[in-house]
């Protein structure tokens, strides 16, 4: 059980959320104190894609933490370069710099007690020299206050960076080992959960990817083949300028990508109704809008849907499709797929009766997994919620 510091009686040094049997101040140290900064290795290029696995900066900002396998990238060299840029279990490895402020020394912890790896020229590593628990550090260091004492001390203008230096007088606060186990203790089983919810997404996407591919196949039931333009018109949304939208409204504004572009306090298109992007690199992305919403100048929405064919069932066979129409695609700076390409993309057509038992089936699949989507937010809210009042 964790106990709840009322802010106005906080006194001193300690988080909003304690586990019972902890008290009093966290200590103030500094990263120099704990960790010894060295900069990463610059090979030449015929070096890489070979040898002993080395961190990079995607590995950092694509990993929870890293492990010798989730390392994607390898540098060939020998055992004294490998020696002099050892990275070990507990290790820490910072980004050295990014074009934003807000990724700059996005730092992340190396938990392979097995195997060793290394570390290119973008990034920093930190040795551990200090008394830490690694995973409690690793999250203390993603935290907004200690992301914000890296980022306000970065440099540059176009392109910002952090050195050894800045690295080594950034402070943060921490508790005693026994405290910084519970509170790393109990974020490990939440990503457990986290990782096991994002398994059974995975698993469910597959089954519908699966069952929508054998359904539609239709070989043991007849059916009509219609290009889209014989049972459906095909509208092209109204652009709307960038400065009249905003981050919160009643409608949401769907362009070329596949998520919102903003909100509008007004809606163009009705609900329960299918969008296509039409431009951008997710052109061809497939949507099923239930509420009001704005379809943009690069968004396309099927209107008008004849009598032959039930929109729910015309949705899932594009969905099942989206590979085939995203290849529609033409262009190389902005691609995008013309109306024409589009309006001659073949439907296949049963009788009403079996569009609907599709229609029961995919809707059953979808609305559980919309569910299981939900629960990971919450599972993703409540981690960070933790990390912003289990730290200081």
């Amino acid at each position: 059980m964790i106990k709840t510091e009322q802010k106005k009686l906080k006194i001193g040094n300690v988080p909003n959320l304690r586990f019972p049997g902890f008290e009093g101040e966290w200590e103030t140290k500094k990263l120099g104190d704990i960790l010894q900064f060295k900069n990463g290795i610059n090979a030449s290029k015929e070096k890489y894609g070979k040898g002993v696995k080395f961190v990079n900066v995607s590995d950092i900002l694509n990993n929870e933490f890293l492990t010798y396998d989730n390392i994607i990238g390898s540098v060939d060299i020998d055992n004294t370069t490998h020696e002099k840029y050892l990275v070990e279990y507990g290790d820490i490895l910072f980004q050295r710099s990014s074009e934003t402020r807000e990724e700059v020394g996005t730092a992340n912890v190396y938990l392979d007690i097995d195997k060793t790896a290394t570390f290119g020229g973008f990034v920093i590593r930190g040795k551990k020299i200090g008394d830490y628990n690694p995973i409690f550090f690793n999250n203390l260091l993603k935290t907004n206050s200690s992301r914000n004492s890296i980022t306000s001390k970065s440099g540059g203008s176009t392109r910002y960076n952090v050195g050894q230096e800045t690295l080594s007088s950034v402070e943060l606060f921490f508790p005693q080992i026994p405290e910084q186990n519970k509170i790393a203790d109990l974020l490990v089983l939440l990503n457990q959960r986290i990782q096991t919810q994002n398994k059974i997404i995975e698993q469910l996407e597959t089954l519908i990817k699966g069952l929508s591919y054998q359904m539609f196949e239709l070989k043991q039931f007849e059916f009509s083949v219609l290009p889209l333009k014989s049972i459906c018109i095909i509208k092209k949304g109204d652009q709307i300028n960038s400065s009249a939208l905003s981050n919160t409204g009643l409608y949401y504004v769907m362009n070329g990508g596949i998520i919102p572009s903003g909100y509008h306090s007004e809606y163009n298109s009705e609900g329960k109704t299918i969008s296509i992007s039409e431009g951008g690199n997710s052109c061809g992305y497939v949507q099923f809008n239930n509420t009001e919403f704005w379809s943009g100048g690069h968004c396309y929405t099927l209107i008008s849907i004849d009598k032959c064919i039930k929109n729910k069932y015309l949705y899932y066979f594009l969905k099942a499709c989206e590979n085939k129409i995203m290849a529609l695609r033409v262009g190389s700076g902005l691609p995008n797929i013309q109306k024409s390409a589009l309006e001659k993309f073949e439907i296949k057509i049963p009788n009403l009766h079996k569009q609907q038992n599709i229609i029961l089936i995919l809707d059953n699949l979808s609305s559980k997994l919309d569910i299981e989507k939900a629960l990971l937010k919450v599972y993703q809210r409540k981690k960070q919620y933790l990390l912003q009042n289990l730290f200081i």
